[in-house]
């Protein structure tokens, strides 16, 4: 919603949301009196951040900033670095995931592995460069 919305996004919208996508949930089932209970909780566990809405009581609700790219990018870059030499970009990701199995490039936003080692290399984490011998991408550090 944060996304995909110009304006904040307010407790009551939220739940609002919720009970549009399922309109079975109840805080209660979940051990909460209100769904303001629910929000406090998430915000103590830095899941969500709540700032001051235009209403008393109806809190603005953000996600926080995490620069979750940038750690996947310093992970390319290390698994990169303690390679012989430059790393093919075909079998690239498999190492990424021997050292982080819940490596996903399209959790992070990009529609494939290519776009996010594109990424990368413009971020100045790795370099890309097509090698016509390999017929493959070749990235190093």
């Amino acid at each position: 919603m944060q996304s995909s919305t110009s304006g904040s996004v307010t407790a009551s919208v939220l739940k609002r949301t919720l009970l549009r996508k399922d309109p079975t949930f109840s805080e209660s089932d979940h051990g909460y009196r209100t769904f303001g209970e629910v929000l406090r909780n998430l915000a103590e566990r830095g899941i969500v951040e709540l700032g001051t809405g235009p209403a008393a009581g109806d809190p603005e609700v953000s996600l926080p900033e995490r620069d979750e790219a940038g750690d996947a990018f310093a992970l390319v870059a290390a698994v990169v670095s303690e390679s012989d030499g430059p790393s093919a970009l075909s079998g690239l990701k498999n190492h990424l995931r021997k050292r982080r199995p819940d490596f996903s490039e399209k959790a992070l936003g990009y529609r494939n592995f290519l776009q996010f080692c594109r990424a990368a290399a413009e971020a100045g984490a790795v370099t890309l460069r097509w090698d016509d011998d390999a017929e493959d991408y070749l990235v190093t550090t």
